[in-house]
């Protein structure tokens, strides 16, 4: 059975690959299915370009680039066997990922590389210089028949015998090594550091004439027997024959098929899920905290964009955490579109309505907000206060702090660590080690610092716990949020509606209380310490924040004594009534503001108080009092007296007066900037293959109707007026004609076509052929003649 003949290019060979093939190529390179291309031809034209052979180039892991360097250094074609001799292993099933990748193209026995990845690798593959012809050709005829003497070669004046017989002797080992067993001292040490890249050394005076009895030290005596070449008139370079043979014929020390070893700990399974859930729940209560103090008092958003450094600061002093900390806190909030600028003329950072909604929801789901966009994010918060190209301090919710590597190396990362086996832990460095093997042409010291930032947010957030990855984590790097929403609520502690109060006017809460109950209990207490207990201290000022939010007293005693199962302690109970004694004894309304109390005495110690100077305080009555301030001034300033004012509406009702909260119009979460396309999914796959294979098909009728026409009559030469009569008489007879025509290129042709119209200098035809309506320039047109 006779065999298929070899492709002759990388369209033919995509042509005649499978489907299942060409669906592993789209799935391997996104990029070159977008938009989809019309053809084999069209998709081999794609894959060679300059830039998405780049992107292939990227996606390479150490061994797959070794033997794509391989490829670039052996002469083109070349085969399986020789590129296995160069590596120093078997290469055919990586190879074969190259054809995959369409990398690499034809049979085992005459591989093509493709031209754009020998550019993209550069003038020194693996550190490797130029070959000996292209090294010594800058030689004259004169100085190659000369080093042919001295080497002892038949001598030949025309320069392409004479690099040819110095190819052939200096690239045989063994004639290297003859050649430097009687070499001086020093000349080795020179070989050494050329040998293995970069290929190329500084020397003064380099292009000098140099012939073997006159040459003195290392560098003349390698340039006076072709073992070194000059590059420049200050620079050699060792050519590849000479490097090969001093390799060993290897083109690199060695095949690295295996990656790097991670030194994987055993974490304990309670601790993993224990410090995941604790994360966790800490994330989402610093995401709130947050909010409600943006909610009051929104910082400025800087001109350029972003969060100036006092800002920052202080919001980091609010939420009592570390500067990083705080901008991780603020860059994650911002990703899940929990907060934005609010887009006024002097715009200010505030919560979103989407805010809201998340904090009325449990923990799991807050999490699962802030985890699903802070994995696709390419923000990176650790690089806050670093310095830019300018020596500018990069600002939290800045424009520069996006990277497109951030997804790329935090999904790696997180998949390295859900291969392990279940709540391994591996040191960071050593899965740096193992992303520079597998995708070596991304290694930078941004990149291995991308993989410790990975961590560190990762074990912010609760995706990992005591450095492994959490249960929720790796249903979450799975794309399986509910598994991660269910991952997460078994991992937390149950909630709490027990707290135990204790008479030195604290709350202790032995776990997480429910979500409902802490609230109500934060605006009666402010936390003391967190861990695994929560202490809540009880003061003046907290208890008042929970009056003036509408309590009374009895409803605060009824509430702490139901979370008690001791009851409610007697300096608490003291507290609390001591507050609501004196809550609302003064009241203040609008005159501009007026202040009244039962107590004549009262009023008038805070008419005589200094403190209460600027509120300009006049006595209309003995119990009702008037003020030049803003109600809301005169609230403060009687507040930091000590006599706990209530506000007053017009008819003498008490008003319940909380904090404002402000918040942005509504606002999209920012996009992920990453020039990435997105990997194809199963129908996008069947789609590409089916619009190649489509447009494959429609280019070969058309070659198979071009075929039936090449028997086309001679067409005599017309002048354009003759043409058009002819044609004018075939558009009337409705009769088929040839035509010679001259495209715009120069390249002329013959087409059988059906004449439709004549208007002007145009003539509108079918073309059987092409099968379409065409319009020819008449003065293009060579010739007519009648088809019958």
């Amino acid at each position: 059975m006779p065999t298929a003949p070899a492709p002759r290019t990388l369209a033919e060979d995509l042509r005649s690959r499978p489907d299942e093939d060409l669906q592993a190529l789209f799935a391997a390179r996104p990029d070159l299915a977008a938009p989809l291309p019309t053809s084999s031809t069209a998709l081999a034209t794609r894959a060679t370009t300059r830039a998405s052979t780049q992107r292939a180039l990227e996606r390479l892991d150490t061994p797959t680039l070794q033997v794509a360097e391989v490829l670039a250094v052996l002469p083109d074609p070349t085969s399986v066997t020789a590129v296995s001799k160069a590596w120093g292993a078997r290469a055919g099933d990586v190879v074969a990922d190259l054809r995959r990748r369409a990398l690499v193209w034809g049979p085992d026995r005459r591989l093509h590389l493709v031209a754009a990845v020998r550019e993209l690798l550069g003038p020194h593959p693996a550190g490797l210089g130029p070959t000996l012809a292209d090294a010594l050709g800058r030689r004259s005829p004169q100085r190659l028949a000369e080093l042919l003497e001295d080497l002892g070669l038949e001598v030949s004046h025309d320069p392409e015998v004479a690099l040819v017989r110095l190819g052939g002797h200096l690239a045989v080992p063994a004639r290297v090594e003859a050649l430097l067993a009687g070499a001086p001292e020093g000349v080795r040490a020179v070989l050494d550091k050329l040998t293995w890249g970069p290929p190329t050394g500084a020397v003064e005076r380099a292009d000098r004439q140099v012939r073997a009895a006159s040459s003195s030290g290392p560098v003349e005596w390698l340039l006076s027997r072709g073992l070194l070449a000059v590059s420049g008139p200050g620079t050699v370079v060792l050519p590849r024959e000479v490097a090969l043979a001093l390799r060993g014929g290897k083109v690199h020390r060695g095949p690295e098929r295996v990656a790097p070893e991670l030194t994987v700990s055993a974490r304990p399974h309670d601790r993993v899920l224990a410090a995941s859930a604790e994360a966790a729940t800490e994330a989402c209560r610093l995401v709130a905290e947050l909010g409600r103090w943006w909610g009051a008092a929104g910082p400025s958003v800087l001109r350029a964009g972003g969060l100036g450094v006092r800002d920052l600061k202080r919001t980091a002093a609010a939420l009592e955490v570390d500067e990083p900390t705080a901008a991780l806190v603020v860059e994650t909030a911002w990703v899940a579109g929990l907060v934005a600028d609010d887009g006024e003329v002097e715009p200010r950072w505030l919560p979103t309505p989407a805010f809201d909604a998340w904090l009325a929801e449990d923990v799991p789901e807050q999490w699962l907000t802030l985890a699903t966009a802070w994995l696709p994010s390419t923000r990176v918060p650790a690089m806050v206060g670093s310095r830019d190209a300018k020596d500018s301090a990069r600002n939290a919710l800045g424009p520069d702090l996006d990277r497109t590597s951030a997804p790329v190396v935090r999904h790696a990362v997180l998949a390295e660590l859900a291969a392990l086996p279940a709540d391994g832990a591996v040191p960071g460095p050593e899965l740096a080690a193992r992303l520079r093997w597998s995708a070596p042409r991304r290694a930078t010291r941004l990149r291995d610092d991308l993989v410790e930032w990975t961590l560190r947010d990762a074990a912010w957030l609760g995706v990992l716990g005591a450095g492994a990855l959490a249960p929720a984590g790796r249903a979450l790097l799975a794309g399986d949020e509910d598994g991660a929403l269910a991952a997460l609520a078994r991992a937390m502690p149950e909630p709490v509606r027990e707290v135990l109060l204790q008479a030195d006017l604290t709350a202790v809460a032995p776990g997480p209380l429910e979500a409902a109950v802490a609230r109500r209990l934060e605006s009666l207490a402010r936390v003391e310490s967190r861990g695994g207990a929560t202490v809540y201290r009880f003061d003046p000022t907290t208890v008042r924040r929970g009056l003036d939010d509408g309590q009374t007293a009895d409803e605060v005693l009824a509430f702490l004594a139901q979370l008690s199962s001791t009851g409610v302690p007697q300096p608490l109970e003291y507290l609390v009534r001591d507050v609501a004694r004196r809550h609302g004894r003064v009241r203040v309304g609008r005159a501009n503001a007026y202040v009244r109390a039962e107590d004549p005495t009262l009023l008038a110690e805070l008419v005589a108080d200094k403190r209460c100077s600027a509120l300009g305080l006049r006595a209309l009555a003995p119990t009702v009092l008037t003020s030049s301030a803003d109600p809301d001034d005169v609230l403060a300033v009687l507040r930091d007296v000590g006599v706990a004012p209530a506000a007053e509406g017009p008819g003498g009702e008490l008003l319940v007066r909380r904090p404002s909260a402000n918040r942005s119009g509504p606002k999209p979460p920012p996009r992920p900037v990453t020039g990435e396309p997105p990997a194809p999914g199963p129908s996008l796959l069947a789609a590409a293959v089916q619009t190649v294979r489509g447009g494959d098909d429609d280019l070969a009728e058309l070659e198979r109707r071009r075929e039936r026409y090449e028997d086309a009559p001679a067409l005599p030469a017309m002048d354009p007026t003759t043409s058009l009569s002819v044609l004018r008489e075939a558009v009337s007879r409705r009769r088929p004609v040839w035509v010679g025509y001259v495209d715009a290129t120069g390249a002329a042709g013959r087409h059988l076509v059906d004449p439709l119209g004549v208007d002007g200098g145009r003539v509108t035809v079918f073309d059987h052929a092409e099968r379409t309506v065409r319009s020819f320039s008449v003065h293009r047109i060579t010739g007519v003649v009648d088809a019958g």
